[in-house]
């Protein structure tokens, strides 16, 4: 419900601003207006017909196209915000003498407003089933050791394999990682979106797999939604070494680098043991930090951690809801920040929610880290 309410208020939003206004019959209007409540109803429905908000059982096409309907929607609010305040600074300019309008007529407006919500709907739902580029950023980390320095992590973050990203998908995935070539492969949560007997096989080819020091994941919230402790085990099954408020010290030429990791939040809500990062403010070991953390938040040195990687927020999705998303996540929506000599690197995600299938300007990606000495210039 947290989501249909806002939706519903979108809806009412674009029933005022346009279709209130449109030269059509009354039945038309009324046609339109119940179109757009039942397309602002898709989360209810997926929890009521579908059985589940997080992955409604409805076959892939069926949620493609309710997905790309709800798309269009809120592509098309944001089209008409811009409409709307383009039509209030123009009625202030007429307020001191001008004779600027609107080009075209409302019908015109209307169609030009709906085809282009449509189309980039159509856009944004195809690219958030795309695999993956690979994007390549390097962190400059003020006193990493010279052995460290061109040490290579493969980030994969929410790929959440499920009702829509399945083990073809997948497979490619794991083949474009592969060749990377990188030192360390980590998973930082949300990879599924089901329960282990649904998508055992789907989930398969991540077993495949390959970082030369090894493949460490931690859970997200969506594991907890799908039983974590059935999946705990799969993913050990699968190679990957799941971090739960605990380090591995990694040899590298001599020198340590410690990687650590810790549940994400949601696991207070099942009644399961929460992120504690006093086992590695206690431990004694010397070396470089880099913790893995679902869900981002500011950092320091006084938190013992050097670098810290997150996903979660999916970078925002659609470039004009960075803001919100970010508001909900201490800011954050996507890059690399600086906190008192401290990194946080937040990846847009590998692949998508298919709650929410939608990416305009904001492209998944195979995050490719690079650690590199900090050189004060």
């Amino acid at each position: 419900m947290r989501l249909a309410l806002p939706t519903l208020v979108l809806v009412l939003y674009v029933v005022g601003s346009m279709i209130l206004w449109l030269p059509c019959r009354p039945w038309v209007k009324i046609i339109a207006a119940f179109f757009l409540f039942v397309v602002g109803l898709k989360y209810i429905i997926y929890e009521r017909v579908g059985g589940s908000f997080i992955a409604p059982d409805f076959s892939p096409p069926l949620l493609l196209i309710m997905e790309f309907f709800y798309s269009a929607l809120l592509i098309l609010v944001f089209l008409l915000v811009v409409k709307d305040a383009m039509a209030l600074v123009l009625l202030v300019s007429r307020w001191f003498g001008s004779s600027w309008f609107l080009p075209f007529t409302q019908t015109i407006r209307s169609a030009v407003l709906i085809l282009a919500a449509l189309g980039l709907a159509y856009y944004g739902t195809s690219q958030s089933l795309r695999v993956p580029g690979v994007r390549t950023v390097e962190i400059p980390l003020a006193g990493l050791p010279e052995e460290l320095d061109g040490f290579s992590i493969a980030q994969l973050t929410d790929i959440h394999v499920g009702p829509l990203l399945k083990r073809g998908w997948l497979n490619e995935v794991v083949a474009r990682t592969n060749g990377l070539e990188a030192d360390l492969v980590v998973l930082t949560g949300d990879m599924i979106d089901g329960t282990p007997e649904k998508l055992r096989e789907d989930i398969a080819p991540l077993k495949y797999l390959h970082g030369k020091q090894g493949v460490y994941g931690i859970t997200g919230n969506h594991e907890y939604y799908f039983d974590v402790q059935a999946w705990l085990p799969v993913f050990k099954e699968l190679g990957v070494d799941m971090l739960m408020n605990e380090y591995r010290s990694i040899p590298v030429e001599g020198e340590n680098l410690i990687l650590a990791g810790v549940p994400d939040q949601a696991a207070l809500h099942f009644r399961q043991q929460g992120p504690d990062l006093s086992f590695l403010k206690q431990t004694s070991q010397d070396g470089l930090r880099v913790l893995l953390q679902h869900r981002p938040s500011s950092i320091s040195h006084s938190d013992g951690v050097d670098l810290k990687l997150s996903g979660h927020t999916h970078g925002g999705h659609l470039f004009f809801l960075k803001w919100l998303i970010a508001n909900f996540n201490g800011g954050l929506a996507g890059g690399l920040f600086d906190y008192d000599g401290s990194k946080l690197y937040l990846s847009p995600g590998t692949g998508v929610w298919s709650g929410f299938s939608c990416r305009i300007g904001v492209p998944s990606e195979i995050s490719l880290l690079i650690l590199r000495q900090y050189k004060d210039s």
